[in-house]
This record gives structure tokens, sequence and C-alpha cells, in this order.
């Protein structure tokens, strides 16, 4: 008999090391349930069950902006941020008024795959630049730039997750945030800056933003609840000039539907209001790093000479370097026999066969010996294929 699936896709009984989400017991059910108990109860059933409008609640609004110029030196306004509909959600939203059918858009190699597939719906010309250890290799972005603008093209914008990047884990330095701004003005691409990771660190301080550097200047940042509160509210977003926050409020989707998931968007605000937000992100920050810790340690003891993986200081995700003589293909289907899975390299590239040494692990879903077991059973696949 066909194990059961889950409404999340995941295979009962599996070990789902690519699912990139919060586990059930990471999400603050109680107070969620609280917080919408007392606004039926109140004065919220109207705000609850009406259109919004079409920036988004203005109590989430205006709860962000005090957290941000609080936070970071942003000097933002109500005018500069708008609630969207998760940062996916952004992402298209951003693509469909910036691009037209053939215009370039720069991404990481690997980049978010879930932002290529949007791209290649916008039939796109996706132009991937190498990352390190320290993110994109500015060199090869020049090298990138040189060669579209020979072309007589110009890139309308570049994709990026500065911090512990799906799916490498990798944090872009200072550094070379301010060296992508420079060719930025120089080449006259906008900075789309997808930072839903922001708070899921486990260290010290990240280095500023893309729109903290630029001033604001050509750069629109989004960011999200789904990784620190529940995904399927699908709440997040969008901080960019005045100008441009007006372009998307006034397009006919808001206006026709009244806002960003208007009743989502009210709990999130009466839940952030209620003090409970802060307190859940720094208990999540704990949980996640402990998870973080176990599959480091188990891939330290488990994997053999020739794999390589990256440390990450909060987010998400490891990513390994498989050797030349172990395909994922293959690793795929003998983990798949054992019932587990993970992120294959190949869906991150643009070009697939750049990914065909690569996989991406998540700690956020698995419990530690889940976790564990996982990926023990993988280091003892990948030593059967290079022995």
């Amino acid at each position: 008999m066909k194990p059961e699936a889950t409404p999340q896709g995941i295979v009962a009984g599996s070990i789902p090391l690519f699912a990139g989400h919060p586990s059930r017991e990471l999400l603050p059910v109680d107070d969620l349930q609280r917080i919408i108990s007392a606004g039926w109860a109140g004065r919220g059933v109207g705000r609850y069950l009406n259109y919004g409008d079409e920036q988004g609640d203005s109590q989430l609004i205006d709860f962000l902006v005090e957290r941000f110029n609080r936070n970071e030196t942003l000097g933002i306004s109500r005018e500069n941020l708008m609630i969207i509909g998760g940062s996916t959600g952004g992402v298209g939203m951003i693509t469909q008024q910036l691009t037209r059918p053939g215009d370039a858009v720069l991404v990481d190699a690997p980049s978010y795959r879930d932002a290529l597939h949007i791209f290649r719906d916008h039939r796109l010309e996706i132009c991937p630049v190498p990352i390190d250890d320290d993110g994109l290799v500015v060199s090869d972005l020049a090298r990138m730039l040189r060669r579209l603008a020979a072309a007589g093209k110009a890139p309308r914008f570049y994709y990026v997750v500065p911090n512990f990047q799906n799916p490498s884990g990798i944090t872009m330095s200072r550094e070379r945030r301010g060296a992508v701004i420079e060719l930025s003005r120089e080449y006259g691409f906008a900075i789309v800056e997808d930072d839903v990771y922001n708070d899921i660190r486990f260290g010290g301080p990240l280095p500023p933003s893309f729109y903290e550097l630029a001033g604001g200047e050509n750069v629109l940042r989004l960011g999200s609840f789904s990784k620190t509160l529940a995904p399927g509210l699908r709440i997040g977003w969008l901080i960019a000039s005045a100008e441009r926050v007006r372009r998307f409020v006034d397009s006919g989707m808001l206006r026709m539907g009244g806002g960003a998931n208007p009743f989502s968007a009210a709990v999130v605000a009466d839940y952030c209001r209620s003090d409970a937000w802060e307190g859940h992100v720094e208990w999540l920050r704990g949980q996640y790093r402990r998870r973080r810790d176990v599959a480091l340690a188990a891939l330290d003891a488990s994997m053999p000479a020739g794999v390589d993986w990256t440390r990450p200081a909060g987010g998400y995700f490891i990513w390994l370097r498989l050797p030349q003589s172990v395909g994922v293909d293959e690793l795929e289907a003998r983990a798949q026999a054992r019932n587990v899975y993970f992120a294959s390299g190949k869906g991150f590239f643009v070009d697939p066969v750049a990914g065909a040494h690569h996989l991406r692990l998540s700690f956020s879903f698995l419990p530690r010996v889940e976790l564990q077991a996982g990926i023990e059973i993988l280091g003892g696949l990948i030593a059967q294929i290079t022995a």
C-alpha cells in the first residue's frame, strides 16, 4: 500500500529533508486562536471579513514601519511600505510591473527555484551569476553586465536572497552589497531584495540591507511572516520608494481585491500588536539553531571525504556539493528507496546541469532525531556510490 501523503505533500513515515517550512509544533496555534477569538468577539469582525485598504491593513503597516525604524536605520514612512500576499506573491507582482517578455533579469547561481519559475513564466532572459562564500562574485556580475550591454540589453533587476540564501544558506558580505549597488547605479537596474530569513539568525548582527545601504534608491525589499509565524497566512511586506508603492497599490488586482488577504493581515496585525510575535521569533531562533547544530554535527560525522557543505548562521538550509563521481539523480533514487527525500540542486540553477552534483537540505521541519537519521542515511549512500 502506498504511504499516505500529508497536505504539505510529505509522505507519512518518510524523512523529508527537502521541506523548507516550519513543523507543526513550531506554529503558535494557541496564540493565534486566542487572537482570532478575541477579534471575533469584539469589534474585529467587520475588519476581519470586509474588503481592506489596497495598501494593506493600516495597523500592520504602522507596526512594521515602527519596527524597521527602531531596529535598522531605514527612516521609512508608511508611504514606503505595503502588505503583500507573501514574498513569492511580491516577486510575481514586481516581475509583472517591471518587466516584459524578453527582458533580462540577473540572479544568483544557485537561486531560489520558485523565483526562477516566476521569471520563466514571464518569458524573461534569466542571467545567472556565480556566488561563493561571500555571496555574488562581483567580477562575474560586471562581466555579465558588459556582455548584456554589448548586446544592447539592460537588465531590469537583480533578484537576491541576501541573508541565509535559499538554497545555499550563504549571507552576502557588506562589501559585496556595496559593490552591487554601485553597479546597479552604473547600469540602471533595480535590486529586488528577498529578505525573508532576516529574523532567523543565530549569531551577531547582519550586514545592512541593500535598501539601507542604497538609501532606498532603486531597491525593492521583500519580507514575510511565513518563516516566523505561519506560511498559510500568506502575508508579507514590500518596502520601496513611495512612488513605486503607489504604483503597486494602484494595480487592478489590489483595487479589485481590497488589498492583500485582509483577513490574514488583520489577524497578523492583532498578533503583532499584542507583543506575542517578538517573543515567538526569539524562541524560534533557539529551536532552529539547535536543529542546525544537529544537522551540522551529523554531516561532520557521516559524510565521506569529498563532500562539502555550507555552515549557515541562520535561515533554514544547508547546501551540499557532492564529488564528481556522485550524481544527484542516482543519489536521489537511492535515498527515496530508503524513504529519504531532499531537494536536488538541479532545480536551483537556470541550467539544471550546473546542479548535477549539488543538493539542499532543510533543517526547519524535522525533529532532531529524524534529521540526524536522514543525514546518516545519505552519508552511507554517498559512501556506497563512491566505493
